[in-house]
């Protein structure tokens, strides 16, 4: 009796260590989980870094996360400038700014690179009202990507945007809060961008070791649609389809777990996603106007990717220079 009692505990034992391991093992870390916030991270270090509201001025002046800072308009519009695409005409905020403007725009509202900086957005915008922002659309990681691609060593951004920090009862502030002008010098790390040269290169088959992301819906990929439907732009661009060569098509909205939530999904779902992809290889992305892609980028540098960019340009400059290749039906 005391020797079937023996074996029924040991049997019990391993029978535990076997869900422990399997629970570890379906439970990965991220590889750089300081870069996604809680809203508990973010309250136990207000007056250490500095947090900005993303969104529109008057939604900041409604109520935002206290000590937050706003740029004066939304954190795409302050580092973008208007394309003049020819045959299209002029689309707003869509052109990297030159970067001695940049840098002086930075200086202007107090950011330096000494200082952990921390974005955050609102789940989604309104574009009925011409309101471009939201976590769901990538936009909330534009900054995110700017900083790193300007040199900054300690960017974060809060998951799941401003609803999260509400839904965990944290409370909203509605003082305007401005830093002193700073003098913000970049450090620019040139590899976190992909140029269009480089992208014909990689599309001619001339760069053959660099792995392509399009963050697209399957049907942009495929030549079936311009652009997601109902978007703002979907008539600016006259080709449809893909850049030759691109690796893979993971739309951006898999990598987060609901519209609803818009929080980035856990490492193990990313490591599903991203299987066919090798963390030691320079990997870029593209969309269509380069939000969807910020969003990749981010969860790329949190999965551990040692090279990751994005080409900027992306599909709406791509798709409308005829002398560039164009393929369509869907990425293998």
């Amino acid at each position: 009796m005391i020797g079937k009692m023996k074996s029924i505990r040991i049997v019990f034992f391993v029978i535990v260590a076997i869900l422990i391991a399997g629970t570890s093992a379906h439970s990965a870390e991220y590889a750089n989980p300081q870069l996604l916030l809680s809203p508990a991270d973010v309250e136990k270090n207000i007056g250490k870094w500095v947090i900005v509201d993303c969104r529109e001025k008057d939604l900041y002046d409604k109520g935002h996360i206290p000590s937050a800072i706003h740029l004066g308009e939304t954190c795409n519009n302050f580092f973008r400038e208007d394309l003049d695409i020819k045959g299209i005409g002029i689309v707003k905020n869509l052109k990297m700014r030159p970067l001695a403007e940049i840098e002086k725009r930075i200086s202007s509202v107090g950011l330096s690179l000494d200082k952990t900086i921390v974005f955050y957005d609102s789940i989604e915008g309104d574009p009925a009202k011409g309101r471009f922002h939201g976590t769901f659309a990538g936009y909330v990681f534009v900054p995110f990507w700017y900083f790193e691609y300007l040199g900054h060593k300690d960017v974060r951004v809060l998951n799941g945007g401003i609803e999260a920090w509400t839904a965990a009862g944290k409370a909203l502030d509605m003082k305007e809060n401005k830093l002193p002008p700073s003098k913000f010098k970049a450090k620019v790390v040139k590899n976190r961008l992909t140029t269009t040269d480089e992208m014909l290169k990689i599309a001619k088959g001339e760069i053959k070791d660099v792995q392509v992301i399009d963050s697209r819906l399957p049907a942009e990929n495929s030549g079936e649609l311009p652009a997601p439907p109902g978007h703002f732009l979907a008539d600016k661009v006259k080709r449809k389809g893909h850049i030759p060569n691109t690796t893979v098509n993971i739309p951006h909205f898999l990598l987060l777990t609901d519209k609803q939530t818009a929080k980035i999904k856990s490492m193990d779902e990313l490591e599903k996603l991203h299987a066919k992809l090798d963390k030691n290889k320079r990997t870029t992305a593209y969309c269509y106007i380069a939000n969807r892609i910020s969003l990749e980028y981010f969860v790329l540098r949190l999965m551990g990717f040692k090279d990751p960019a994005i080409y900027h340009d992306s599909f709406i400059v791509w798709g409308n220079d005829e002398k560039l290749p164009v393929e369509t039906g869907p990425t293998k």
